[in-house]
């Protein structure tokens, strides 16, 4: 990680921007402590009969796996070992206040990277997805070859990056050639409501991803009356098909499934949102 990163100024700002709502629901995860560098770092483990797949799950600033409840279970029984590390700028982190924005930035990334070298090991020779809501799909985007140039993050065993909503555009991180090295293929879901006070003022700025990177395998879900914290509300009468879709790309590009295959390149945009791909 460079000085040049850690001081840019609308990361730290924007990053206040994303935290979550409070916790919806109790994830049934099982909690893992593993050790990176000088620090102890928390994993929410959820782990079907038989994985056929690895899911690295990134929280939004402030946020737990906990309010991701419905979603991370609903990907678990689709066959999928989600691996949900508690990252820093956690309400819940037991050290919270040692730590600010700046300082918790690459500890985020090593994060995400060390979830990833835990599930090697507990489930050897499975394809491998990240995922993120806000703040978190900045850590997933990275992982598959987004601010290459900048932040050498990219992990060449990403089959996928999985991205409910985006921290939008980042003033001195994020410029024109930000998405043009994410090669992985790659799905947002957002929403025309989904803005972030003082950082994302036009929700079609979390389209970036999917529209400047290179093309293949791009795709891009907009709800029509989705907010910034769908992802955590399954309430919303959106979730539903927003998880669904969000199992049928994972299926897709981490095993291969056929039929996921096709229904992707057959989706039509439904009365709850649009769809495209590229």
């Amino acid at each position: 990680m460079t000085e040049r990163a850690l001081h840019r100024r609308g990361l730290l700002t924007g990053a206040l921007a994303l935290a979550i709502t409070p916790t919806l629901a109790r994830a049934a995860a099982s909690p893992i402590t593993i050790t990176v560098g000088d620090r102890a770092l928390e994993l929410s483990v959820l782990r079907p009969a038989a994985p056929k797949g690895v899911v690295v799950f990134s929280h939004g600033a402030g946020g737990t796996a906990e309010a991701y409840a419905t979603l991370l279970e609903g990907w678990r029984q689709a066959g999928f070992l989600v691996v949900a590390p508690l990252h820093v700028d956690s309400q819940k982190h037991p050290r919270k206040t040692a730590y600010n924005l700046r300082s918790s930035f690459p500890l985020r990334i090593a994060d995400v990277g060390a979830a990833a070298g835990w599930a090697a090991a507990a489930a050897p020779g499975l394809p491998l997805a990240y995922a993120g809501h806000s703040y978190g799909s900045l850590m997933s985007l990275m992982r598959g070859g987004a601010l290459e140039g900048m932040i050498p993050a990219r992990d060449p065993n990403a089959k996928a990056v999985l991205c409910f909503s985006s921290p939008g555009t980042i003033q001195g991180l994020m410029g024109p050639a930000t998405f043009q090295t994410l090669t992985t293929p790659t799905m947002v879901l957002t929403g025309e409501l989904d803005l972030v006070p003082g950082m994302v003022a036009d929700w079609r700025d979390h389209l970036r991803a999917v529209e400047e990177s290179p093309a293949g395998e791009k795709y891009a879900w907009i709800g029509k009356s989705v907010d910034h914290g769908l992802a955590h509300h399954p309430d919303n009468p959106a979730f539903a098909e927003a998880s669904a879709l969000s199992v049928t790309f994972l299926k897709a590009q981490l095993l291969g499934d056929a039929k996921a295959k096709a229904a992707l390149a057959s989706r039509t945009p439904t009365t709850a949102a649009s769809f495209w791909r590229r």
